[in-house]
């Protein structure tokens, strides 16, 4: 990409609220799964799973997380689990609340934004890093792929978009190479994905800036990829922090009237 293209896009600003997606959540799995796990390693394995279960919206945002209950489950003790749990709590994913128990973080919107905000340089990065190491091939077939996905609002187009969506985002910081970027962002997706039952815009508005970064990156341009994935998470904060203020100011009304 010439830098002129590359200088505007860093130059675009927002100035229209975007369009709000219907809200159709994803479905809670519902198929049963086992939990019990072997004990090398016990808390590691204890801790992949917990998060396995988050992120695959088995257990979900505000919901209690009895200790006893899952060690029966898992087959194991309580301290294992207990000491897996303390460490999704230092990752700000499970809130500890004296004399109520564990529970999943239920994120505000206003807290969500600032998640996307830090997404936003670290999706960056990611970016600007894997546009000269990305082939053609692979940008080729992500193009083909997002071309090729059913963009309606039903549960199983979103789902296959999420997926579609993650995969992308993932497989950009993969080829960043940089370990210390790939913790940080696993780090961040976790907590957003204890909030984010779906997506934060609709697949119409956001398909068309994934094409502008695959662009970019097939021209190899990392501060042009960098721009442009820069500007796809910069809307997603907008957006959250107009929704925010529109449900602040909703409670505000509640509580005059």
């Amino acid at each position: 990409m010439p830098q002129a293209a590359a200088e505007r896009i860093r130059k675009r600003r927002v100035t229209t609220r975007p369009k709000r997606p219907q809200v159709i959540e994803l479905p809670r799995p519902t198929d049963p799964v086992s939990l019990a796990i072997e004990h090398d390693n016990l808390e590691d394995k204890i801790y992949t799973r917990l998060r396995t279960l988050i992120l695959e919206r088995r257990i979900l945002a505000g919901e209690r997380l009895r200790v006893d209950h899952l060690a029966r489950e898992m087959r194991v003790s309580r301290t294992p689990v207990m000491n897996a749990l303390k460490r999704l709590a230092q990752e700000q994913v499970v809130d500890f609340v004296p004399r109520r128990g564990i529970y999943m973080k239920r994120y505000s919107k206003r807290e969500l934004a600032r998640l996307f905000e830090v997404r936003e340089m670290l999706e960056g990065l990611s970016a600007r890093l894997a546009a000269t190491r990305i082939t053609r091939e692979e940008v080729d077939r992500f193009t083909n792929t997002f071309k090729e996905l059913d963009l309606s609002p039903t549960p199983e187009a979103l789902a296959r978009y999420i997926e579609v969506d993650r995969a992308f985002h993932w497989r950009l910081v993969e080829l960043g190479g940089n370990s210390h970027l790939a913790h940080a962002m696993n780090s961040v997706n976790l907590m957003i994905f204890t909030y984010q039952h779906g997506l934060t815009r609709s697949p119409s508005e956001t398909v068309q800036e994934h094409f502008a970064i695959l662009d970019a990156l097939r021209s190899r341009d990392p501060e042009g990829s960098e721009a442009a994935m820069r500007l796809h998470m910069r809307r997603s904060v907008v957006f959250m922090d107009q929704e925010a203020d529109a449900e602040e100011r909703n409670q505000a009304g509640r509580a005059r009237g």
